[in-house]
């Protein structure tokens, strides 16, 4: 039975270092796609949590009457860095982390010219739509945003970007902001 422990201790880690380098990968973008959310977040995080569960069961049963049960504190670490990974995404600090890395690229990026184009990766964003507007205004759709929103960043060096339709915009300070476009 120790056996099927340590296996299932393996898969367990194994599925969850996937959970979190998915998780990070898809949750630091400007947005969270719909279908890699299902499957990734939801479906993922499920099978981590069943394995950690029946992981948790192997162990207090082989252990039920050794000293070795104090070890469950050390299988509560791996649900806790999941969480806090989960909560680095969903407060948005894994996108910030991003931008920042990757804020002098994207500056080359837009002050460079005839060089905004779509399929280009800038840092550590990839950029499926790029358009250049009025006053300097470069809009990069980075990825789809629920069903068929689009995310991306805006650099206005001018101000405030022009709104169009539902956008939303949050500064990331200077000429840089996170945009939402809704349909």
């Amino acid at each position: 039975m120790r056996v099927l422990e340590r296996v299932v201790a393996v898969l367990t880690l194994t599925t969850g270092v996937v959970w979190v380098v998915y998780l990070l990968l898809f949750g630091s973008d400007a947005g969270l796609p719909f279908f890699p959310v299902l499957v990734i977040l939801v479906l993922g995080g499920a099978a981590v949590l069943i394995l950690w569960v029946f992981r948790v069961i192997l162990h207090v049963a082989n252990t039920r009457r050794e000293r070795e049960r104090r070890r469950v504190r050390r299988l509560m670490a791996e649900p806790v860095g999941l969480l806090i990974c989960l909560a680095f995404v969903a407060s948005g600090a894994a996108f910030w982390a991003r931008f920042m890395v990757s804020r002098s690229l994207l500056n080359d990026y837009v002050t460079a010219s005839g060089s905004v184009g779509p399929g280009a990766r800038v840092g550590l964003f990839w950029l499926r739509e790029a358009e250049v507007l009025p006053d300097g205004v470069v809009r990069m759709i980075t990825t789809e945003c629920g069903v068929v929103d689009a995310c991306g960043l805006v650099y206005s060096p001018t101000g405030r970007p022009p709104v169009v339709g539902e956008d939303v915009y949050n500064s990331l300070g200077g000429p840089w902001y996170h945009w939402y476009r809704r349909f």
